[in-house]
């Protein structure tokens, strides 16, 4: 955050239920911009905030806002969280807003930007579960087919999941091609912890269906520290920042990468660091069993 100075003198007068007043503008890629105009007094935080987007090279507003935070705390880590009040049953987006305040590290944002957020923590188990070559059963091969397919070919696998529950006979090649790309993993470690059919040399896939979709508002990763290791290798110390429980460490880990002098890297471990502020990674799904799928899609 650029001028941040201002942004934390403002915390500090909430705190102490001062009157103060702040604006945060948020730019978006696309051009978008929000402007968050933030009062306090007695305690209490306001927020006003206002949308525009860009139509026919013109700016329009097509939002607007306006709430008391129902709960609002800045971290030690820099983070400013606000939350608008939801009734229960409410379905619609998340009252929680979160800002960096404090800036990371540049080169920890493009370590993050290369190894960390294409994978992230949506429909995947590999940063919240402690593996290596060698103690690797926990991890969902499917999982990061799925993701790492896109990773590698820029689009999503060429399966589509129904309500059926649909099965597909992926090829070996293609599937451990994809897997073998980022992780260090032979063909046959790969078969153990999938469905093999060594006959006719497919992976058995299902695509995730109605009974194992994960909740949409998963946390994102950020690189808070690294270090370079002699033989080359990258240890990255990584942090989930989960927005709709205001949390900035929501899980810990240290993630080892081997970067290869053609760009490309391979996933070699990751062990979660266990603490006081880490939560349960409760919005990870893990796929249906075989006995849950069968109870579920037998009769279709």
């Amino acid at each position: 955050m650029v001028n941040r100075e201002k942004v934390e003198d403002f915390c500090k007068a909430a705190e102490k239920e001062e009157q103060a007043a702040v604006d945060i503008v948020v730019v978006f890629d696309e051009g978008e911009i929000i402007q968050y105009h933030l009062e306090s007094m007695n305690g209490k935080i306001n927020v006003r905030l206002c949308q525009v987007k860009w139509k026919d090279n013109s700016p329009q507003a097509n939002y607007y806002d306006e709430y008391e935070a129902y709960e609002w705390k800045y971290t030690e880590k820099g983070y400013l969280f606000l939350e608008e009040y939801h009734p229960p049953g409410f379905d619609g987006a998340p009252g929680e807003t979160g800002f960096r305040v404090q800036p990371l590290d540049k080169t920890c944002r493009e370590l993050n930007r290369k190894y960390v957020m294409p994978l992230g923590y949506a429909l995947n188990n590999l940063l919240i579960t402690n593996w290596d070559n060698q103690n690797y059963t926990e991890l969902d091969f499917y999982d990061l087919y799925e993701k790492m397919y896109y990773m590698k070919y820029g689009k999503q696998v060429p399966y589509e999941a129904n309500y059926g529950g649909a099965e597909y006979e992926v090829p070996k090649d293609e599937f451990e091609e994809v897997i073998k790309t980022y992780l260090p993993f032979s063909n046959s470690e790969i078969e153990k912890g999938t469905f093999y059919n060594s006959d006719n040399r497919t992976f058995r896939y299902r695509p995730r269906g109605l009974y194992d979709c994960e909740f949409p508002y998963e946390p994102y990763p950020e690189v808070i520290s690294y270090e370079k290791l002699q033989d080359g290798t990258l240890k990255l110390t990584i942090e989930a920042v989960w927005e709709i429980r205001m949390l900035d460490q929501a899980i810990t880990s240290e993630l080892m990468i081997k970067p290869m002098e053609d760009g490309s890297f391979q996933y070699l471990s990751n062990k979660v660091i266990k603490s006081d502020q880490n939560a349960n990674a409760g919005w990870y799904m893990p796929r249906l069993t075989e006995e849950e799928w069968e109870e579920n899609y037998s009769n279709n």
